[in-house]
């Protein structure tokens, strides 16, 4: 990792940057206490057109833009993934919006037979907030997903009604009303194992496609976009790709970046998550400011990333307390 420097004008585009960031970047807090009231849906929407592509026999993908929330991209930032069974389509995720929703419900209306279920990776919100369009199927997630979304649901869509605007036209928090646990699942003739992992958030989903070889990640995995850590371990994180590692799947869907039928996403997620803990450690045992540590910026190898700087800003506003705790640690432990 290159050596962090910084100069006074560095600092101040770094401030700008930081003021900027709740905003850009997205859900920068929790426990706003915030309140909302739905835009009701107006009689000209705006349409994302969605286009699925078939990666794997019966594994359908829409890619999202790797970019963070921002009204040019309508929140379409998450990869969606559509399983095609016997029932209908298993929809792994549900985007951003109600829009996105209903866009990739009438795909599986139209095309797959239908919806037999819907699953939420984990809780953050591009991943989840299209369940409106799913209220008349079974919507299920991990426990502690299904409780985060229920707790801070409202602070999410607050934010995104200030970031998107008439995007979310409509748009409600609707958590998955359904648990799921790891394990072997089978649902309209299609074999599915899922794994409760953990590290980008307290309670992540992957999923393998044992009919295809697929596996479907959540955001344990990102390619070619910063990922995001807000409410990331990076040592529960590590140890969750290790576990990835030992499925040598066919192809990887990544939660945000294009499908592979390599472990690229696994490496450059690794790599990105170990020189980050590094860069903002090393800022640390300087004993460098939050601000200087935002304007040294990401490390070099990963400044090009999609969603860079703005991702590697909210992991300093958010990862910066546990990084200075380590470097300065209180007298007498207490």
């Amino acid at each position: 990792m290159s050596p962090i420097s910084l100069h006074r004008r560095d600092a101040l585009v770094g401030m700008a940057a930081a003021a900027l960031t709740p905003t850009t970047a997205g859900l920068s807090t929790f426990g706003l206490g915030a309140t909302f009231a739905p835009v009701p849906a107006r009689a000209k929407t705006r349409r994302y057109d969605l286009r699925p592509v078939e990666v794997a026999a019966g594994v359908w993908m829409i890619e999202g833009a790797r970019e963070v929330f921002a009204p040019a991209n309508g929140g379409a930032i998450v990869n969606i993934v559509l399983l095609e069974t016997r029932q209908g389509a298993v929809v792994i995720d549900t985007g951003s919006t109600l829009g996105m929703g209903a866009e990739i419900r009438a795909f599986a209306d139209d095309r797959l037979g239908g919806v037999a279920t819907v699953v939420n990776t984990h809780h953050h919100p591009d991943h989840w907030f299209g369940n409106g369009a799913f209220a008349d199927r079974q919507i299920v997630a991990l426990p502690q997903t299904a409780a985060a979304c229920a707790q801070y649901g409202q602070d999410f869509a607050a934010s995104l009604y200030a970031i998107l605007g008439p995007w979310m036209s409509g748009t409600s928090p609707l958590p998955a009303s359904g648990t799921t646990e790891a394990g072997e699942a089978r649902i309209g003739g299609r074999a599915l194992r899922l794994l409760a992992l953990s590290g980008h958030t307290q309670a992540d989903l992957a999923i393998l496609d044992q009919d295809s070889g697929t596996l479907i990640a959540g955001d344990l995995l990102f390619l070619d976009r910063a990922p995001s850590l807000p409410d990331a371990d990076y040592g529960i994180w590590l140890k969750a790709l290790d576990r990835l590692a030992q499925l040598q799947p066919s192809g990887t869907v990544p939660g945000h970046g294009g499908f592979h039928r390599s472990s690229a996403a696994l490496a450059q997620t690794r790599a990105y998550l170990e020189a980050t803990r590094a860069r903002l450690t090393q800022a640390a045992d300087l004993g460098l400011a939050p601000i200087e540590a935002m304007s040294a910026g990401p490390a070099p190898a990963f400044a090009a990333l999609g969603a860079n700087p703005e991702e590697y800003l909210r992991s300093v506003i958010h990862r910066w307390a546990d990084h200075e705790t380590e470097a300065l640690p209180l007298v007498g432990g207490l």
